[in-house]
């Protein structure tokens, strides 16, 4: 075989190699039922710190990150990509509920070559004061 040929057939290799690599798509979602607006800012070194408005009675993604190669195991929780969350509620209140606490995160898992992690939390009326 010549160089060209040796050269196609590296890239070729390496490709299929790289896009059968899979991995995962891990995202973060904050469902709003309760009556007020909410000012969400994820602080993370995986993405931006901008800051998203929930309206009440609102679902949003507040976070979503594509991970090649990146696969969850056991000790995987709905915060480890996070660093902090910042909330602001309408009309002064407080919110009650802490978004870093990973017991209070719904997470549906899906495994194999494209895994997800997808994880929510709900924040109602009574998690606010």
């Amino acid at each position: 075989m010549n160089k060209i040929t040796n050269s196609l057939l590296g890239c070729a290799f390496a490709t299929l190699l790289y896009s059968c690599e899979g991995g995962t798509t891990f995202t973060k979602t904050i469902n709003n039922t309760s009556s007020e607006t909410l000012t969400v800012t994820v602080h993370s070194s995986f993405g931006s710190n901008v800051a998203e408005v929930i309206n009440p009675n609102e679902e949003k993604q507040i976070y979503w990150d594509d991970r090649m190669g990146n696969f969850v195991d056991d000790t995987y929780t709905c915060t480890n990509e996070l660093d902090s969350i910042g909330v602001v509620v309408s009309n002064g209140k407080i919110l009650l509920k802490d978004l870093m606490d990973s017991n209070n995160w719904e997470r549906e898992s899906k495994g194999g070559r494209n895994s997800r992690e997808d994880c929510t939390i709900i924040i109602s009326d009574e998690d606010l004061q």
